[in-house]
């Protein structure tokens, strides 16, 4: 009980919410513009994959990008509606970054996004879901509150009344959730036990990487120790994580394999998501405790 009290009554600085906003901002920007010229071509009527593919699984009605447009076109033509839907989308990732009632562009742009990706279910992947759930972190945390337009425009509505401490608890839990159940996921089978999940995401075809290591390794060993490891690094980070002696090594580690899967897998907007959600937790981990912590203490943010 006493650890527990301990674990939520340690005070953070605001500054993983203003990295937090200002990065998943622009991560959400670029992956929207890195299919700007292809978004007719995948998510409107012009799909080169009919959209009714793309719905005919789904279990309940929701609000896909179809429906918007077709809502659009009765007050505009389909160009305009199309191009409006894309300047929102951008518009609503600026005042996000910018801090501009971010918490209200958040939920507008959680719409756009869960209506887009529901209208391309053969395309999405795990960044379109740490998108959609860092976007509602962004709406549940005082993300205005802090080094912001909103601040400095208007001080007496941003004024934070939420714990901080309660937020960066709530995120670091859900990390943690996360890599537990993906590297128990993994123990469960085979696949990464004798590195063939690593193997095939190497050998895809015609996906560009910064390095091929499939035409110059084909020691087994090679993707096993590799598929180990993920394996490792996901299963024992909630302990490691967590614990202040390993805590710095484990981040590190967790990093390097994100940027492994970027070098490698060509898997940018998720390994970028990810990168940033362990920084949020773990990086700015400094407690602004001025009464117990000494004088000579350091008063930047790091490990």
């Amino acid at each position: 009980m006493k650890t527990l009290q301990t674990f939520f009554a340690k005070s953070f600085s605001p500054e993983f919410i203003v990295f937090f906003r200002i990065a998943i901002g622009i991560i959400v920007l670029v992956h929207f513009l890195s299919f700007w010229s292809d978004f007719d071509l995948l998510y409107t009527n012009h799909s080169i994959i009919p959209l009714e593919l793309h719905t005919a699984y789904n279990t309940f009605d929701v609000l896909t990008i179809d429906k918007i447009l077709g809502f659009l076109n009765g007050y505009f033509t389909e160009n305009q509606s199309i191009l409006l839907f894309k300047y929102t989308y951008v518009i609503l990732c600026i005042l996000i970054i910018s801090g501009f009632f971010s918490r209200i562009s958040a939920v507008f742009l959680l719409i756009l996004q869960v209506s887009f990706v529901k209208s391309g279910s053969l395309f999405f992947y795990g960044a379109d879901f740490f998108t959609s759930m860092s976007l509602f972190y962004i709406i549940l945390f005082p993300s205005s509150s802090f080094f912001s337009l909103q601040q400095r425009l208007f001080p007496k509505l941003s004024r934070n009344v939420q714990s901080l401490t309660l937020c960066k608890r709530l995120i670091q839990i859900h990390v943690c959730i996360a890599y537990f159940f993906s590297g128990l996921d993994k123990i469960l089978g085979f696949n990464w036990w004798n590195g063939e999940s690593i193997w095939k995401a190497i050998h895809l075809p015609n996906l560009y990487k910064f390095v091929a290591l499939g035409d110059y390794i084909q020691n087994p060993v090679f993707y096993i120790i590799f598929g180990w490891g993920t394996i490792i690094i996901e299963l024992f980070y909630p302990l490691f994580i967590n614990l202040n002696k390993t805590r710095k090594y484990w981040l590190i580690l967790t990093i390097s394999m994100h940027v492994g899967i970027i070098l490698f897998f060509n898997l940018f907007f998720f390994s970028a998501i990810m990168i940033v959600w362990n920084l949020t937790s773990y990086y700015f981990n400094y407690y602004n405790e001025t009464k117990t912590v000494p004088a000579h203490s350091p008063s930047v943010s790091g490990i």
